[in-house]
């Protein structure tokens, strides 16, 4: 591939110009044509000429950079090209030098790409929501002007403000998050996750913030966890009361038998057995307390890799080799929504900064589970939300993330979870 021009303006900003040629001249010179201007989030140079990737008119703030993408057909002789960012208020926010696009006398280029990007996310032009434009200039004539939209970026999983469901006064949640292990690989966005859970049991479940246990990092240690369920919460909590349980964070097979653990802040991988909180004790921990209901969201996997990460938990281990077993809870009154399978990496969102089944799960429970309108999330829908959407996103990673549901899906019964948000 040979570079019509490598170039690079040091600014506010990194701006980088590139252009490609990659077809051999030839001698006749057919018409030549100029196929406009495309905006996306990105270009993939890795081939003869440049593609866009995720062409689009509309960008957010979260959004790294912006490409205007151009391409040359049948390019001669000799011709400068610069470029203009304009703001939402006319301004230019950015105009190049000239660029050279030449040909060699008497020959053509078949195809010259071309591509020039502006910084976005924590930059000043996020800092400038509207509608944009980019112009193009060849030997100082404006030969396209293209339009596009940069939006403040919202969290679809923020709740507003004012949101706050009917209160129920029995009812209890659990939470547990660890981003920062003692000896262990940290989980990515765990803490964050483990805050925002906290939200939405108090604003869309309906549980009081007196009645929400959170234990973060080392607050969540083996004797913490145990102590809460074995101990406080059934000397507190109603039989007819709904308990929500959360937990972020490793989990790992029994050496042995292969029986999956819910790993503490404290836990040692090589001792699992007798540092880790085995999932049918946890399990059967819940179904002592007698209650209702009780519902256990586990973003976490039992692969043997670190969850949100790539590395193993158990040194000089293949994933293959590990063997796990299933475990559903000892009731129907428990229903368990699991992130993954049980040879599976439980993922993280990077672009949304959360866990990709907690980001599912929260969209899920603030209505956009309801596939029938009739203002609930039931537990059923739910379920189908997360499991398509985190499919769908972890395919795109090439790192296959199936959320499952115990018990069955025909053996649990259709009840709703959540009033969806209007």
């Amino acid at each position: 591939m040979a570079r019509l021009w490598n170039a690079a303006i040091g600014l506010s900003i990194i701006v980088l110009l590139f252009a490609c040629a990659s077809q051999k001249m030839i001698e006749q010179k057919p018409p030549p044509e100029f196929k406009g201007i495309v905006l996306a989030k990105g270009i993939d140079d890795s081939g003869m000429i440049g593609v866009p990737q995720e062409p689009t008119g509309d960008f957010n703030t979260e959004d790294e950079q912006i490409f205007a993408y151009l391409a040359f057909d049948n390019l001669s002789g000799k011709h400068n090209l610069r470029w203009e960012w304009i703001t939402p208020n006319g301004e230019v926010y950015l105009a190049t030098h000239n660029y050279p696009l030449k040909a060699n006398k008497g020959k053509y280029l078949p195809k010259v790409t071309a591509w020039h990007p502006i910084s976005l996310k924590n930059e000043p032009a996020a800092e400038l929501p509207g509608r944009w434009s980019v112009n193009v200039f060849v030997d100082d004539e404006l030969i396209a002007s293209e339009p596009f939209n940069v939006e403040i970026f919202t969290d679809p999983i923020i709740l507003p403000a004012a949101v706050s469901m009917r209160p129920y006064p029995k009812d209890w949640g659990l939470i547990i998050g660890i981003e920062d292990y003692y000896r262990l690989p940290h989980v990515e966005y765990a803490r964050k996750d483990a805050l925002i859970v906290r939200d939405y049991f108090n604003r869309i479940l309906g549980v009081p913030e007196e009645n929400i246990i959170l234990l973060i990092d080392a607050d969540a240690s083996k004797a913490r966890i145990e102590g809460y369920l074995k101990h406080y919460i059934p000397n507190n909590i109603d039989r007819d009361a709904t308990l929500y349980v959360y937990f972020a964070g490793h989990g790992l097979p029994g050496t042995r038998k292969g029986e999956p653990y819910l790993v503490p802040y404290d836990a040692d991988t090589r001792f699992i057995e007798q540092t880790g909180y085995k999932l049918s004790s946890f399990y059967q921990d819940i179904h002592q307390l007698e209650i209702a209901r009780s519902y256990v969201f586990l973003d976490s996997c039992f692969s043997g890799m670190a969850s949100r990460a790539t590395e193993m938990l158990i040194k000089k281990t293949r994933p293959t080799l590990i063997h796990v077993e299933k475990v559903p809870p000892p009731s129907n009154t428990i229903i368990s929504l699991s992130a993954t399978r049980t040879n599976e990496l439980s993922n993280a969102h990077p672009d949304r900064g959360h866990g990709l089944f907690t980001y599912y799960l929260l969209r899920g429970l603030r209505g956009e589970a309801d596939s029938d309108d009739d203002g609930w999330n039931s537990i059923n829908e739910i379920y189908a939300y997360v499991r398509k959407n985190v499919l769908r996103e972890s395919r795109r990673i090439q790192s296959e993330q199936t959320p499952t549901i115990m018990p069955p899906l025909e053996q649990v019964k259709d009840i709703a979870v959540s009033r969806s948000l209007k």
